[in-house]
């Protein structure tokens, strides 16, 4: 054997090892992620640091729970955004359908909210900045490391943290020249093309560029054939979505640094799509027919978002350090989708958001270490300047037949007023069956009244067919004396509807030449958001072994918002005519504050370099806020609600979320090679804002509206990395839940009162399997990663749902994913070509329901995952 040959073997082997304990990294499977230099077998493992706590740790003695996702599992599991590694993470799940009105579940609370009046309760952070609502899901360009704390971290992090933290760490320029590009290709036509190159500039100025491009046709078909003008809404699932970054670092001394990054992403893709699950739905009974049908026009999702951002490093001694970061983001959005699950055009209704926002944040810190001292504190300020539109469309053929509705209560109250009078009764004693048998003797009630039999018994029932008849005989249209029949409609055209609608003085009765029109009313929302926050925090190492942390912040929100809802544009074709489903509404302005001091107090006890113990308590504030189309308007007509007491329009502002959390834990290394983790914690969560569909009394369409529950949640996590031998290791990751939930009364979708009362779930598990096996092979060696996830299903706890709701097929079936992928490394790391899969099983599951028209117009739908996907990737690095 040649002295060369000697030499790059071993120069393999050496790789061999970092790479093994780089896919010990990517297994996810805990925050004790590994990413060693040294041999396993001579057990010194060096673990990952993370900034968890605003200042670089080690991981394995950062004594709260946080996890730690590795850009080597970002690339190896073939992530590209938030809901690709959730699965890997204990007590973390991230809704990406709509990637604009996505939202983080951290240990079973939900905060998706497409009301820009509100806040998420665990706050996303990317590069150190702050993430509203619609900016937070982005693509995992060029990705460092995502970060995510569990419990509340008010301290560090401010509001809107009352569950947790999600930080995404991009990489940052570097002295080197490096790159690669890579192209992924799958199912449905998939095909992400990404790259970076990373250089020297000047002296001691480095810059690093990126770029992700993310397309995709549909997995399911829509087969709409919509008479509605417009262009239709696209296949479910499609995707197309690009993003871009900048970064240049200039290294001015050896304590001073800066740098300056311009991130780009854009989205324009097909909205999601709505499942029908009722009569008029392509499918009624079978959400899992791959194909459906949404009349929605101009239907899409899309935004456009750029942010610059800058910071600031300096070192004034070995002790003390600052950092200012500074950064605009700004983001126009928008969201137009199917709410009925159907291309019926007289039960078609689809919403359409629209946002442009942006937020200025700015960020001062301080630190100050010791060998057996730690400070960090800091202030922080940010303005957020937001704008919201919701077009609530609908069509003329649809408005006809909610009028059919109004008119249908007055034919139900003429008739129980004729009987009652005929049999000598009060009108309440006569029962509705026996209005509903009268009806039904004529062919009513009325359906939809441009049906020209329904619409000529409804005017002979009304009394109104006779002078109908005469003005039309005085017209000359018909000789006197004809009957009213639904010749005589079909014949007249528009005449008959015209005819009610000016002696009843309703503008809303209009015959069908005006039908495949569309009808709009569009809620208007400014608002401008100061938040505050001023915080310190302190950790003493009383010892080599035990170390004792405590912190305060203090954080103020300030928040202007206003309501508007234009009147129809419709009322421009025929004058006269009102909005049906939310009345007309003049800007109104309301202002409200609110503070709270957070903290937290923890200690941590190292027993000796594998094992420690921690425990805290730490207590979380999310803001209070507005919800966007529930204003201090009177339902009924529009005008203001004076409170009596003070004079001044009621207060409809919502109340912000508090939460304290008791957690103990353990971080180590079990039986000499299972890296463990393991953390108990309690949770109370008072006034936790959900967003439910609600439709009181009065309103004539059910909308997203919040409703404050209290929550007590007790789980355990635990996270297990086993490196069985030097090419083969194992990861479990589970947790286990239990939850009380006590919410006030609240109108359900359906207009149902559902009282105050409380719930608790039975234990809910879920975990992760990993494997992932490393063998050497000709000219390189194989990467071999294998999970699976099984999600229980916790449904159970949602309260005020309908019995359709509980009757969609699967919706409480628990959740099996099985993913793998095998690759090819060449040895000197340069090229790798892989396989994936992902869903191997081809399991089918539907999402939560949407029910917004499922009162008025009889429809519902829901959503459904994707079935087994695979693909090729190959990536090029230099």
């Amino acid at each position: 054997m040649s002295q060369g040959y000697h030499q790059k073997s071993t120069h393999f082997k050496s790789r061999k090892n970092k790479i093994a304990q780089a896919i010990i990294s990517s297994l996810l499977i805990t925050p004790l992620l590994v990413n060693a230099a040294e041999e396993i077998a001579e057990e010194e493992v060096e673990v990952m640091t993370v900034t968890a706590q605003k200042r670089v740790q080690n991981i394995m003695k950062v004594p709260v729970t946080v996890d730690s996702i590795s850009d080597e599992t970002i690339k190896q599991s073939g992530s590209v955004m938030l809901d690709d590694i959730d699965k890997f993470i204990p007590g973390f799940d991230f809704s990406g359908g709509d990637v604009t009105q996505a939202g983080v579940t951290m240990r079973g609370v939900s905060s998706p909210n497409i009301s820009v009046g509100g806040d998420p309760s665990t706050a996303t952070f990317f590069d150190g900045v702050y993430m509203p609502r619609a900016a937070q899901n982005v693509l995992f360009s060029d990705m460092q490391r995502v970060e995510v704390l569990k419990g509340p971290q008010g301290t560090l992090f401010g509001k809107n943290a009352a569950m947790g933290v999600v930080n995404m760490i991009p990489n940052a320029p570097e002295d080197d020249f490096n790159g690669f590009v890579k192209g992924t290709f799958g199912t449905d036509n998939m095909q992400r093309i990404e790259g970076m190159v990373n250089f020297t500039f000047a002296d001691n100025v480095y810059v690093r560029m990126n770029a992700l491009s993310n397309t995709q046709d549909g997995y399911l078909t829509n087969v709409s054939q919509s008479s509605l003008a417009g262009k239709k809404s696209g296949d479910g699932g499609q995707k197309d979505h690009q993003a871009a970054r900048a970064a240049i670092k200039w290294e001015i001394s050896d304590r001073t640094n800066v740098q300056l990054s311009y991130d780009w992403d854009k989205l324009d893709q097909a909205p999601g799509a709505a499942i029908g699950l009722s009569p008029y739905a392509e499918n009624p009974t079978n959400p899992f027919a791959n194909t459906f049908a949404n009349d929605v026009v101009n239907g899409g999702e899309s935004r456009d978002m750029t942010a610059t951002t800058f910071k600031l490093n300096h070192e004034f001694n070995n002790e003390w350090s600052m950092m200012f970061i500074t950064s605009f983001r700004e983001w126009e959005t928008n969201n137009r989708i199917d709410e009925d699950g159907t291309a019926n055009v007289s039960r078609y209704l689809d919403t359409d958001n629209h946002e442009d926002s942006n937020i200025f944040y700015n960020e001062l810190q301080v630190n100050y270490n010791t060998q057996n001292f730690n400070y960090v504190g800091g202030l922080t300020y940010s303005k957020e300047e937001v704008h919201q539109t919701t077009f609530i469309n609908t069509t003329t053929d649809t408005a006809a037949r909610l009028v059919s509705g109004q008119l249908n209560d007055e034919l139900s109250a003429g008739v129980r007023q004729e009987f009652a009078g005929a049999i000598g009764v009060n009108p309440d004693d006569v029962p509705q069956e026996t209005v509903d048998f009268l009806l039904n003797q004529y062919g009513l009630p009325l359906e939809h009244m441009w049906d020209a039999e329904q619409w000529a018994a409804t005017l002979n029932v009304m009394g109104a067919a006779g002078d109908i008849m005469d003005y039309l005989a005085y017209l000359g249209v018909v000789p006197p004396g004809t009957p009213l029949t639904a010749d005589i409609v079909s014949l007249t055209g528009d005449a008959t509807y015209d005819i009610v609608a000016q002696q009843m003085g309703i503008a809303e009765i209009f015959g069908p030449s005006y039908a495949n029109q569309m009808w709009s009313e569009n809620f208007i929302n400014n608002g401008e958001f100061v938040s505050y926050g001023i915080y310190s925090d302190f950790d003493f190492q009383l010892s080599d072994k035990w170390n004792v942390f405590f912190g305060i912040r203090y954080s103020e929100d300030e928040k202007d918002f206003s309501w508007e809802v234009s009147e129809t544009q419709f009322a421009q074709v025929r004058p006269g005519v009102g909005n049906i489903l939310f009345p007309a509404r003049d800007e109104l302005w309301q202002s409200k504050s609110w503070n709270k001091t957070t903290g937290r107090l923890g200690t941590g006890y190292i027993i000796n370099d594998d094992h420690m113990v921690f425990a805290s308590v730490a207590t979380g504030y999310k803001a209070g806020g507005f919800d966007s189309l529930n204003s201090p308007h009177s339902e009924s007509n529009g005008a203001i609600i004076i409170d009596p007491q003070t004079g001044e329009a009621i207060d409809v502002s919502f109340a912000p979320e508090e939460s304290v959390n008791y957690e103990m834990g353990y971080k180590g290394i079990v039986f000499e090679d299972i890296i463990t983790t393991f953390s108990l914690f309690h949770n109370v969560l008072d006034d936790r804002q959900v967003s439910k569909n609600s439709k009181p009394p009065g309103q004539n369409q059910a909308i997203p509206t919040i409703v404050n529950e209290d929550m007590t949640i007790d789980g355990f996590e635990l996270s297990m990395n086993w490196q069985m031998t030097d090419t083969l290791s194992g990861g479990f990751v589970t947790e286990v839940r239990s939850v009380d939930v006590a919410t006030e009364d609240f109108y359900n979708d359906s207009g149902t009162l559902i009282a105050a009362g409380t719930t608790a779930s039975d234990t809910n598990t879920s975990y992760t399997l990993v494997m992932d096996w490393e063998p050497e092979i000709s000219n390189g060696y194989a990467v071999v990663h294998v999970d699976y996830v099984f999600r229980e299903n916790a449904r159970g706890l949602e309260i005020g749902n309908d019995d359709w709701v509980n009757d969609i097929p699967h919706y409480f079936d628990d959740t099996q994913l099985l993913n793998a992928r095998i690759s090819w490394i060449h040895e000197d790391d340069n090229l790798e070509i892989g396989l994936w899969g992902k869903n191997l099983l081809d399991n089918r599951y539907t999402g939560f329901p949407g029910g917004r028209t499922k009162d008025i117009l009889g429809t519902g739908y829901t959503s459904v995952n994707k079935g087994l996907e695979a693909g090729v990737d190959i990536k090029y690095s230099f």
